[in-house]
């Protein structure tokens, strides 16, 4: 079989490449009206003005690699730890030695504060949050540098219950997880420059055993004196995962969605209503408990709809046609934060067919192509968010060979 039987001959009619160009397509309407942070070019977290998209980026510790992500599209959130930068306006626990503005931190600048353990007590800082509330899943964060051989522990308390934490070993120069508290669950570690980690679990409140004042805890390594570590950037926000970082400075900061479509001519220009495939390639931030959209294609309504979704299994798509499901294709894989997800749908009248990680669905011959007049571009409807990055999101206005389909994906 030849190669052009093996990848699309026809050129695409859309091709956003974005983790190589790092730029919108001018036929793209984008918008977000709050601040909001990225990983830049260096490695280094980046506050970006209002309205202006974010093109994320990764760092290899091992490589000293800085790689490109693609565009990140993220729902609205709100961090409920205030002066998450500031320590020095934390409540010091068992006087604990607190050295302000003491290193760089994963921004670039020197504010980053270190905490030294004075006794064998629980030494360390707080700080009071408000609006926590019971029976909800939250997910708490914080940038963590250990100073040579240390344990951390951080968290959030309610005066009588510790309602999520993570204990990490960091004696080998690596973090090891070495206990939790509260349900703690889902824990990551991201690397930084300068040996910077950001550390995060989500943890469920109870409804049992919540009293009083919720406070969010950083302490060094709780079995001797004179182990420190570095913190910065506390965050603590309602969800099943974190999101990018919110700084915060004497209040609670809210970073409001990304909203990405294509309208109108911008739209129609490039899409053929008779049959078409989409390609994408992306990457989640967690693993979605709940269905998290790549992209829809659609008139603003569920009447008429072809999706990509992120799910708890995989991903999946389906064709919507007035106001009823004429198609419907999962593939399972796993699939974590560090994998990339490639993902295409293709369709023409009675021919449904969907494709992931090299995977092949049966065909749907018993189905009816719907009529959009428009994309959104890491949600649907600009609702449920894909909270993640795009590498690629691509159109053929052809339906592609099945052959064609999954090495696409692979």
């Amino acid at each position: 079989m030849s190669i052009q039987q093996n990848f699309p001959a026809i050129s695409p009619s859309l091709n956003l490449n974005f983790a190589r160009s790092k730029t919108l397509d001018p036929r793209i309407t984008f918008s977000r009206t709050t601040t909001a942070t990225r990983v830049n070019e260096q490695g280094l977290v980046e506050v970006v003005s209002a309205d202006i998209p974010r093109f994320d980026h990764e760092y290899d510790a091992s490589t000293g690699v800085i790689k490109s992500l693609g565009l990140l599209v993220e729902e609205q959130r709100s961090n409920r730890v205030t002066n998450n930068e500031d320590l020095s306006l934390w409540k010091q626990n068992s006087n604990p030695t607190l050295n302000s503005n003491d290193t760089v931190s994963p921004d670039g600048n020197t504010t980053a504060d270190k905490v030294t353990q004075t006794n064998q007590v629980f030494t360390g800082v707080s700080t009071d949050m408000s609006g926590i509330t019971t029976n909800t899943v939250y997910s708490c964060s914080v940038f963590i540098k250990p100073d040579g051989d240390t344990t951390t522990r951080f968290g959030f308390y309610d005066t009588s219950n510790w309602q999520g934490s993570l204990d990490t070993d960091w004696s080998s120069g690596e973090p090891s997880t070495n206990g939790s508290l509260g349900g703690a669950s889902d824990i990551v570690y991201e690397e930084y420059p300068n040996g910077w980690y950001r550390a995060s679990f989500k943890a469920s409140t109870q409804s049992n055993a919540f009293a009083g004042t919720v406070s969010f805890h950083c302490h060094p390594d709780r079995t001797g004196t004179g182990k420190s570590a570095w913190f910065w950037g506390a965050q603590l926000e309602a969800g099943a995962f974190p999101t990018s970082y919110i700084p915060t400075s004497g209040s609670t900061e809210t970073r409001n969605p990304d909203k990405v479509s294509m309208e109108g001519d911008n739209f129609s220009d490039w899409y053929n209503q008779s049959e078409g495939t989409v390609f994408a390639s992306f990457r989640a931030q967690a693993q979605p408990s709940a269905t998290k959209y790549l992209m829809g294609i659609s008139n603003n309504s569920s009447g008429e709809l072809i999706y990509i979704r992120a799910t708890a299994s995989g991903s999946d798509s389906a064709m919507r046609d007035g106001g009823s499901d004429v198609a419907y294709k999962p593939i399972a894989y796993s699939r974590d934060i560090n994998t990339l997800s490639k993902h295409c749908v293709s369709y023409k009248q009675n021919d449904f067919i969907v494709s992931a990680q090299g995977q092949i669905s049966t065909v749907d011959d018993n189905c009816t192509v719907p009529t959009p007049t428009n994309i959104s571009i890491g949600s649907l409807y600009n609702t449920t968010h894909l909270g993640g990055t795009i590498s690629q999101l691509t159109y053929y206005p052809r339906r592609l060979t099945n052959t064609q389909l999954q090495n696409l994906t692979k």
